[in-house]
């Protein structure tokens, strides 16, 4: 099955349940709906960018190849449209690939060394848990509004300052002279403006949870706040 095939499943699977048990549960919203389209998104990524830390060595021999093979800036196969199976999907090294086809249009994701490297590992490994309580705090009381609003402050400013600040490294050191226009505009601007926008969206929705104390932001009208998990469990908040 195409790589692809596994990667729409996914995130219809994640941000699917998402949606419906919001629209369920509270009727639709728009906010909550971008955010947990996001979420499913950014949970993927953060896994891959696990990946980028653990093969960083695979990565940047697997980028020489390609130069070496196709020249400077002239994209490989691209891995969604290969043919992957199960137990490629479920394994880090298969996502690892994804990074040493980037580092064509920008050889910083093959240099250990660079802030696009290390920045993005530090998305990978600090953001996957708070994207998983964020996903599941917009429909059910896992935390308590100001709570959850406190941690997406935290981690959508982290998304959206490391995007701004690579964005102009890439920007800064002219890496889009390597490639294609088609390329730079069809990829790397898309993929760097989902991690300006969403987070943006997510910055306010968190401030909205801090200044109403309430889940009022994603339709939940007229809902004080609920008493949350932890609370529950061990009398926190």
């Amino acid at each position: 099955m195409l790589c692809l095939v596994y990667v729409v499943i996914y995130h219809a699977l994640f941000a699917g349940v998402l949606a419906c048990s919001h629209l369920e549960a509270h009727g639709l919203n728009v906010t909550q709906l971008v955010l947990a389209v996001f979420s499913a998104i950014n949970a993927w990524i953060a896994v891959c960018e696990i990946a980028l830390l653990v093969h960083a060595g695979a990565i940047r021999k697997e980028y020489q190849d390609f130069d070496a093979k196709l020249g400077t800036g002239r994209l490989p196969p691209i891995f969604l449209f290969e043919h992957a199976s199960l137990s490629q999907i479920f394994s880090l090294r298969y996502w690892a690939v994804m990074w040493s086809t980037y580092s064509v249009l920008d050889p910083s994701y093959s240099d250990t060394t660079t802030f696009g490297f290390c920045v993005d590992i530090g998305n990978g490994v600090t953001t996957l848990v708070p994207t998983l309580l964020w996903a599941a705090g917009m429909t059910w009381p896992v935390l308590p509004p100001r709570l959850l609003g406190t941690i997406g402050i935290a981690m959508y400013w982290q998304e959206f300052y490391g995007t701004v600040l690579y964005f102009f490294q890439y920007c800064y050191n002219r890496r889009f002279d390597r490639s294609p226009r088609a390329h730079v505009l069809g990829i790397v601007v898309p993929a760097n403006g989902i991690w300006l926008a969403c987070p943006a969206l997510g910055m306010w929705a968190s401030y909205q949870l801090i200044v109403s104390g309430d889940f009022s932001v994603f339709g939940q009208l007229g809902v004080d706040e609920p008493e949350s998990l932890p609370k529950k469990l061990f009398g926190l908040f």
